[in-house]
């Protein structure tokens, strides 16, 4: 029932997590569906592969941000 909602109205996407400034993961407040951006810039399905992938990019992305705030 709650795709249907989504078929005919489009999902209602919210910011889920924040990866870097770029990359996000985004979750449908209606079905529940969950997506991410590739790195073409589209969204695609999220994956167990893309969730690692995600998780990975992460943890990189705030040790650079440490590292270039102990710097300055």
């Amino acid at each position: 029932m709650k795709n249907i909602y989504c078929r005919l109205f489009n999902h209602d996407f919210i910011v889920k997590n924040e990866i870097t400034k770029f990359v996000k993961e985004y979750k449908c407040l209606r079905c529940g569906m969950q997506l991410t951006t590739s790195d073409k810039g589209e969204l695609v399905p999220l994956t167990d592969k893309r969730r690692e992938i995600n998780k990975v990019l992460k943890n990189l992305y705030n040790k650079r941000r440490k590292i270039k705030q102990k710097a300055y």
